[in-house]
């Protein structure tokens, strides 16, 4: 059983000090009774450009990364924290897995959206968000890239057991981030985390109503949030992949030499 804590948040935009204040409470409450902290995108800075170019971290000496190494280490926690990430001149959209050994993982959203011109701040990754941890391997993707199907199924195929989506995903599409959260799950027979994030953004001129989810391998749905900021800790059963993919054996059932699938660490669609 993994324990998963969904912290949904009302970022506050060009604010980190407000921001980081509660991601700090919210490890100090829950984080010696969750396996994995999740939090929103861009959750430290919101979509303030002039905070992103000021407060973009390095995996070295980034001060949100700091302390929440500090916190994972004195907790035993696990926290997937997705900030703006500066790599000599370049800054990408980047989840961190930070575990009590530090840095475990980077994820850099290969997938950047253009109604938000993140393409004009970010540069996009060049790799897939697949990681080992203790507890199974999982997947990672931000936001955007839940609209396409092709980079979870390679997550699924290279063994996702659990795949994260941190996001700031608006309210007007909030019906299309449920339908393709539960749409990703079932079709990969995983468990799906979206983590998204509330209240109003005068940068983006829009609201985020939340509805951070948890989708089991069946896409039916384990927990739901509401538009206020909550966090709410969930029980994944990752018996459940087995069983459903017994139930229903699709991954047996395609048609691998009728449609292909490649990635560019190799793996493809054996069965």
């Amino acid at each position: 059983m993994v324990k998963v804590l969904v912290a949904q948040l009302a970022v506050v935009d060009g604010k980190p000090q407000v921001n980081i204040a509660k991601a700090v409470k919210i490890i100090m409450k829950y984080g010696d009774e969750v396996d994995f902290v999740v939090f929103p995108e861009l959750w430290t800075t919101g979509y303030d450009r002039e905070a992103i170019r000021k407060y973009a971290e390095s995996v070295d000496d980034g001060w949100s990364v700091r302390v929440l190494s500090s916190l994972a280490r004195e907790y035993g926690v696990n926290i997937i924290s997705t900030v703006p990430l500066r790599e000599g001149e370049r800054i990408y959209d980047a989840s961190l897995l930070i575990t009590h050994e530090g840095i475990s993982g980077i994820y850099r959203k290969i997938h950047l959206f253009r109604p938000y011109r993140e393409n004009e701040i970010f540069t996009a990754g060049k790799d897939l968000g697949l990681f080992e941890t203790k507890l199974g391997k999982v997947g990672i993707a931000i936001c955007y890239d839940l609209r396409f199907p092709e980079l979870f199924r390679a997550l699924a195929m290279g063994g996702a057991e659990i795949i994260f989506v941190p996001a700031s995903w608006g309210a007007p599409r909030s019906i299309q981030w449920r339908a393709l959260l539960r749409g990703r799950a079932a079709e990969n027979e995983v468990f799906l985390v979206g983590v998204n994030r509330v209240g109003r953004s005068n940068i983006t001129k829009e609201e985020y109503s939340g509805d951070s989810s948890v989708y089991d391998p069946f896409g039916f749905e384990v927990v739901h949030l509401e538009s206020t900021e909550n966090a709410t800790a969930v029980d994944i059963d990752l018996k459940r992949i087995a069983e459903v993919r017994k139930a229903l054996p699709l991954w047996e059932d395609r048609r691998v030499d009728l449609y292909g699938l490649r990635t560019s660490w190799g793996i493809q669609d054996s069965r």
